[in-house]
């Protein structure tokens, strides 16, 4: 078959074999599909790369995205190098064309689990607690420390939460097959008042404090109440502890506290500043769905969300000391991470 019309007659049948193929639809095999069109081409039509190009431009057009010329090029051209079970030439006959059947194709999705998605992310760095604690702008004052631990609540409020806005803080727990939630709705109060309560040492707690992180207008504990949508949170507690620490420090976050949970969670309190409920929700959604490979939990996205009040301990489901503790803390967060910037 060296004559130019025997040549536009293959072009020709090859056209029309490529006619009936389903455009190539990115994340539903889209790079097998343009391949093995490519193939056909090259292999089994056996065209040239110049007269296959023309013809795997026109399929191109049915692709959803398109891909670029330079990517058309290389699919060709591994086409030519790559190993076929068939002889070259095979689909040039009276019946190439009918023994097309479209099929999806379906790459086999290969599912890492989350710590293997954050080794991969982390790529080897690591940070300690005293690292956050060390680059927090806020520094953590040696009088909420050590024997005065207890008033690292009272600082924390004092930072993230201006004059007069209502706080609402949960004490009370209920104990389930040994786990422990909420037992109430908790009490809401100014900011002020509760520093000075959060001055005085309390004894442990079975199920620890938790605190919302958004400031509420003292008529309910619902998202209708919060009155400022400050803040989102980011928890995990499907990998270790050391590696949440380092995943948190890397992220490119506007990351405004991290605390421990007193158990296998670390928290981080990342600023938002919505405008409204819908606009916190769809940016939250958003960021929780990104961070979805690391194990962070998904179901975060409300404002007036719990997290975990520093400065107490609890007794159930605790690990180590059981302490909820303040790492890091900077009112006034960046997109950056808190470390490894470079």
């Amino acid at each position: 078959m060296t004559t130019t019309t025997t040549r536009q007659k293959v072009s020709d049948r090859a056209r029309l074999y490529v006619a009936k193929i389903p455009g190539a639809v990115s994340g539903q095999g889209g790079h097998n599909q343009t391949f093995a069109v490519a193939c056909a081409l090259v292999h089994g039509f056996a065209l040239s790369e110049s007269d296959a190009l023309a013809i795997l431009t026109e399929y191109n057009g049915r692709c959803s995205p398109p891909w670029t010329e330079r990517e058309l090029v290389h699919k060709l051209q591994s086409a030519v190098h790559a190993r076929h079970d068939k002889p070259r030439g095979h689909l040039i006959g009276d019946g190439a064309i009918s023994f097309y059947t479209p099929a999806p194709v379906r790459p086999t999705p290969v599912k890492i689990d989350p710590a293997t998605a954050v080794e991969n992310f982390l790529r080897g760095f690591r940070c300690t607690a005293a690292d956050l604690v060390a680059a927090s702008t806020c520094k953590i004052p040696p009088l909420i420390c050590g024997p005065h631990f207890h008033r690292q609540g009272a600082y924390l409020i004092d930072q993230l939460f201006g004059p007069g806005e209502l706080v609402n803080i949960v004490t009370n727990c209920i104990v389930e097959n040994g786990k422990s939630r909420p037992g109430d709705a908790g009490e809401t109060l100014e900011r002020n008042e509760w520093e000075g309560r959060l001055l005085e040492p309390a004894p442990a707690q079975q199920g620890g404090v938790w605190l919302r992180m958004n400031p509420l207008d003292g008529k309910g504990v619902a998202d209708a109440n919060v009155t400022a949508f400050r803040f989102a949170l980011v928890e995990i507690d499907c990998v270790p502890v050391e590696l949440q620490l380092a995943l948190l420090a890397k992220l490119k976050l506007p990351i405004a506290a991290v605390l421990t949970s007193g158990g296998r969670s670390v928290h981080a309190w990342v600023r938002v500043d919505a405008g409204d409920v819908d606009e916190y929700r769809k940016t939250v959604s958003a960021m929780l769905h990104l961070l979805a490979r690391f194990g962070v939990d998904g179901k975060n996205k409300n404002p007036s969300r719990l997290s975990r009040l520093p400065g107490v301990a609890r007794t159930i489901g605790a690990t180590g000391d059981g302490k909820q503790r303040l790492l890091y803390l900077n009112p006034t967060p960046k997109q950056e991470p808190i470390l490894c910037r470079s």
